[in-house]
């Protein structure tokens, strides 16, 4: 048994669960995809030009008329740039794709999602941190958010 569940239901729960993750990873990656469309990274210096308006403004709409977090799309936007759609590796989630975006160097980045973990047969969210290790920052990082974890009483 697994919790409530025989293991061979568990097994079956787990097939479908990782269906759905890979639609929410498509999902993210689409939503990163279209907000590059709508705003392209670009380097510092266009902006000082005048050459545009900050993307903020429209990654802001855009995510007011999708009813989600600005840094939602930031995220995946970020994201998607970091992962073309030929680099992407469809049995690992935006997550892991997001934490190891964090790698600067990109041939190394690339290889590093297909170099699974020693033992695994995927990546975890752990795993991708440890392996990113001080190489990098993510998104929330290179924003200047902090986030806090506190541990439950009794914990």
């Amino acid at each position: 048994m697994v919790g409530a569940v025989s293991r061979s239901r568990y097994a079956q729960i787990v097939a479908e669960l990782r269906g759905v993750t890979g639609q929410q990873t498509q999902g993210q990656f689409t939503i990163g995809d279209r907000a590059l469309e709508i705003e392209p990274i670009r380097p510092c210096s266009s902006r000082a030009t005048g050459a545009t308006r900050p993307a903020a403004q429209s990654l802001a709409r855009l995510a007011e008329d999708l009813g989600l977090p600005v840094t939602t799309i930031q995220q995946a936007r970020w994201t998607a740039s970091r992962w073309p759609a030929d680099r992407r590796r469809k049995t690992e989630s935006f997550t892991v794709h997001r934490v190891l975006a964090g790698i600067e160097d990109e041939q190394e980045r690339f290889a590093a999602i297909d170099e699974l973990p020693d033992g695994k047969t995927h990546w975890t969210v752990d795993d991708a941190t440890q392996r990113l290790g001080t190489q990098g920052k993510t998104p929330a990082a290179q924003q200047g958010t902090t986030t806090v974890i506190t541990p439950r009483p009794g914990a």
